[in-house]
């Protein structure tokens, strides 16, 4: 399960495959520069983009000097970084640099990538309306541009009349609705912008199809089938400007809240009447110029106690934990019907913690830990305070879940990100005997004792390990396997789990609880947890209660849920 730095796959901050005991100083990569591209012409406030470590910070300098510094910028999850110049080069030649730091530790300079600068703008980007999209006669207009520019939109080919402008915020966005009614039918608008009296050429044509009629606003939160509270937040998506109500369905009353869409095409309000416990469903519309659309889709939910809701979950898991069952009807394996799946993740506004990382991407599947009564799972990998915990995996397609497949199991860290097969396989350091358990014919607890006690130290007794299936039996082994866990190295003393990696924000993940450690200070540990809690809520439209863990191997009670301890 330990990281250590393998080019551009060596870190990775949204949840790691396998999350470091020990990183190993190997060189830091060079970071690359994709954007402006090698002897193009750039305006003098170029745009600069490109690739890196995720986590790490980029800044792009004038080569041979390194100064100025014309920017930086933390890269991303997804290993891309962008940021605009903020200094204004000099008309002509000009060559620039970057460099990454992650750390503590900074890589070398990457390539030159010389360019010819220029004092014509780019064209201004429109980024809404989409091509061929349907828009209201007044329709909100928003791109990109140079910050500072004045972008003005306007019908494609006559540049006349003009639509709007609008002058780009320090972010390099800009937003306006049109002051003109545009005729129903075909449309196409283009915009340019100008910055200090240069004006740029125009932008790409945006053929539209002007209607009459409003599209109903979407409800994204709650979610269809989720547990709501009695007075739930209500979110969604509508025309900017438009007021948003939203109404018991069927009845159309009573009218649980009514707010007007923001700039960015968002509204939010909580109820401002308490609902029954219960099934429970909403519906909503919006108004914009005297103008009313239909009815959106049903929102179908159920509405409890938040309270009762998050002590319930708290019972099950530790009814789950205490389960000393080893095989689950059907002759699945334990984790089916028993003990609890977990992983920690860390908590960043640049991630989703639920995603699964750029290594876990590459190596095809993502590290978890196995927890029940009796095995001395008493503690989790690596130094997070928090996580997520899954449904037991008769429930992973339960009210649509996504169905997550676990495909091995090691008694100990079996270091995944080191194995080939998705990280079931054999390790890089013992490539022909660390692979599958059954492939070796170890299939008795004495035969995997002998095989794993020929090396006493780590890190090569856990990396020397094979791994056992998903199947009953050979589940059933890797808990039987861990005869005496205090004796093992203290980093290496959880069980690894290996998941196949499932999609970027796959929002329907059989997520049953988000965790903190008792022993955690709440600025870290439950901060962390409600963090999460409140991005899944926003992106998802799900509410998911935050638990407590205070491990303890001698008793089945190791979850609580605590109202204070929830983010939302």
């Amino acid at each position: 399960m330990k990281c250590i730095w393998i080019l551009l796959l060596s870190i990775a901050l949204a949840g790691f495959a396998s999350a470091p005991h020990t990183v190993y100083a190997l060189a830091l990569t060079v970071p690359v520069i994709e954007t402006p591209a090698k002897n193009s012409s750039s305006f003098r406030l170029v745009w600069l983009s490109g690739i890196g470590v995720p986590g790490a910070t980029v800044r792009v300098v004038r080569s041979d000097t390194a100064n100025p510094v014309l920017g930086s910028a933390t890269v991303g999850a997804n290993g891309r970084w962008a940021f605009r110049s903020v200094v204004e080069l000099p008309l002509g030649p000009y060559s620039i640099v970057s460099q990454q730091t992650l750390n503590g530790n900074t890589s070398a300079w990457g390539l030159n990538v010389p360019i010819n600068v220029t004092d014509i703008p780019p064209p201004s980007v429109i980024d809404s309306p989409v091509q061929n999209s349907k828009v209201y006669r007044f329709p909100w207009l928003s791109g990109s541009g140079i910050p500072g520019a004045t972008v003005r939109v306007v019908r494609s080919q006559t540049a006349s009349p003009v639509l709007a402008t609008t002058v780009v915020d320090s972010k390099g966005r800009w937003e306006v609705r049109s002051v003109v009614e545009l005729p129903l039918g075909p449309y196409s608008i283009v915009s340019q912008q100008t910055v200090k009296g240069k004006a740029s050429g125009w932008g790409r044509d945006i053929p539209v199809n002007v209607v009459d009629t409003l599209d109903p606003p979407e409800i994204s939160i709650p979610a269809p089938n989720s547990l709501s509270e009695p007075r739930p937040l209500l979110a969604g998506t509508g025309i900017r400007g438009a007021t948003v109500r939203v109404v018991r369905s069927n009845t159309a009353s009573p009218v649980l809240a009514s707010t007007t869409v923001n700039t960015n095409g968002r509204w939010e309000v909580r109820s401002a009447i308490n609902l029954p416990n219960g099934l429970y469903s909403i519906v909503s519309q919006q108004t914009l110029d005297g103008k009313t659309s239909g009815w959106g889709r049903n929102i179908p939910f159920t509405v409890t106690d938040g309270k009762s809701a998050g002590q319930q979950t708290a019972y099950e898991l530790n009814q789950l934990y205490s389960a000393t069952t080893t095989t689950c009807p059907g002759n699945k394996a334990a984790f089916d019907c028993s003990g609890v799946l977990i992983r920690t993740v860390d908590d960043s506004t640049a991630f989703h913690a639920w995603n699964p990382s750029p290594s876990a991407v590459s190596l095809g599947g993502v590290s978890f830990s196995y927890m029940k009564i009796g095995i001395g799972m008493n503690n989790l990998q690596g130094s997070r305070t928090q996580g997520l915990i899954l449904e037991p995996g008769q429930s992973f397609t339960a009210n649509g879940g996504y169905p997550l497949q676990v495909l091995c199991a090691f008694p100990y860290d079996g270091e995944s990100l080191r194995r080939n097969a998705s990280g079931c396989g054999g390790s890089s350091d013992f490539p022909q005997n660390s692979g599958p358990c059954a492939a070796q014919n170890l299939k008795t607890l004495a035969a995997w004792r002998a095989h794993f006690q020929q090396y006493k130290n780590a890190p090569d007794r856990y990396r020397h390990q094979c791994g056992f299936g998903a199947d009953q039996a050979g589940f059933a082994l890797s808990l039987a396997a861990r005869e005496n866990p205090d004796a093992e190295n203290q980093a290496w003393r959880q069980n690894e789990i290996v998941i196949k990696t499932w999609p970027q924000n796959t929002s329907n993940l059989p997520i049953k609880a988000f965790f903190y450690f008792s022993s955690a200070s709440r600025a870290v540990g439950v901060e962390g947890a409600k963090n999460i809690q409140r991005d899944f809520l926003k992106t998802t439209g799900r509410r998911i209660p935050v638990v407590r863990i205070t491990p303890n191997v001698t008793t089945g009670n190791i979850f609580s849920y605590f109202p204070e301890d929830q983010g939302i």
